[in-house]
Parts: C-alpha cells; structure tokens; sequence
C-alpha cells in the first residue's frame, strides 16, 4: 500500500543486486556513495526535519544536524521530501563526528531522488521527470546533486566508479516510478547495485 499524503518520513526504497542480465528499456547510472542513507522533509508550515532509513529506530537527526534543517528551510520548497545520502568529503568514518556539537567536518547531503515536491506526491511520477523537478530546484550547500548517467557500458561506468573513489553504481530505470511502502522498506527492480 502506498501513500500521497505528505505527514512524516517514509520508508526508502532500497535497490536489488545486479547479476548482470540484459537491461531492458533506458537506464541511468549514479554513483554509489559510501555514506548513511537519509531523508530530509520541509513541511508544508515550512519547519524541516532530517531522518535516517532505518524508521524502526526513530532515526530522528534533526536536532543534530542544525546546520542542514537551516539550509533546507532556506531553500527547499515546502512540502517537500528528498531521498539523499549523509556524507563527508573525508570519507564515511567521519560522518558520526557531523553529528558533533563542535564538528571539524562538514556534511554532504547528496541529494538522488524526491517524493514529494509542493506537498504533491511526485514519486508515481518516471524518474526522468522527479530528476527534472531536483535540477529545478537549485540546491545550494551542504546540499548538492549526484550526477547521473545514461548507461551504455557498464563495467566502464563501474570502473569509473570505483577511480573515483565509490564503492559501486546503482543502475535505475528512466521511466519507473519511486515504490513507497506503508510498513517497511521496499526493494525494487527499478534500482540496481552493483559494488
């Protein structure tokens, strides 16, 4: 069961492994951070919250990342929710030092995907139509774009990949849809992971 109103974080879909079979229909492909996966809401009053993926644990961050809910205040619209991932430019091992009251690292809110945009429900809407939606809304630091392309070759994109410094890609579909679950994550064909 899915659900469009925009009340509280979600469950975020998560990809399936990549066992190298034909790919049908077009495909991007995006880096595959390192980091901790996170949600960021600006509600429709205009406060903004930050959670991690894991809701069973009330992964609740928001007070400990000020920072990051006053830029989103300042800059996303409200009734929004970006799937994203947490990191830092030195690596996954200093993201629990963001957390600090005197941090010496700066966060990176990686932002790949969004569910709802002006209080809509755009996550039925293809993913070529959710990435034209992120572009629009010219996200400032901590928060940036990851850079997506279409696939042709993928054992070059994933060894292109891991020069840079990833632990892999994760191959989507172009035109699917962002699957929401009420309960629990949800893995989709739509995302593939290859590490």
């Amino acid at each position: 069961m899915s659900r469009t109103k925009f009340d509280g974080p979600v469950w975020l879909v998560q990809p399936i492994p990549y066992f190298w079979e034909k790919l049908r229909g077009k495909w991007i492909w995006e880096p595959k951070i390192d980091g901790w996966r996170m949600q960021v809401l600006r509600y429709p009053d205009g406060h903004a919250e930050v959670w991690g993926r894991r809701l069973e644990r009330r992964p609740e961050w928001t007070r400990k990342l000020p920072k990051v809910v006053r830029a989103a205040e300042a800059m996303l619209p409200p009734g929004t929710l970006l799937d994203a991932e947490l990191s830092t430019r030195r690596g996954r091992r200093f993201i629990p030092s963001v957390f600090a009251a005197k941090s010496r690292v700066k966060p990176l809110i990686l932002v790949f995907d969004v569910l709802y945009h002006r209080s809509r429900f755009v996550a039925t809407k293809p993913l070529s139509e959710r990435k034209r939606l992120l572009a629009k809304m010219g996200l400032e630091p901590p928060f940036y774009l990851v850079e997506y392309s279409p696939v042709s070759d993928i054992a070059s994109h994933l060894a292109t990949a891991r020069r840079q410094g990833q632990e892999g890609i994760v191959l989507k579909k172009w035109d699917s849809p962002y699957p929401l679950a009420q309960d629990g994550p949800m893995a989709t064909e739509f995302w593939r992971k290859i590490k």
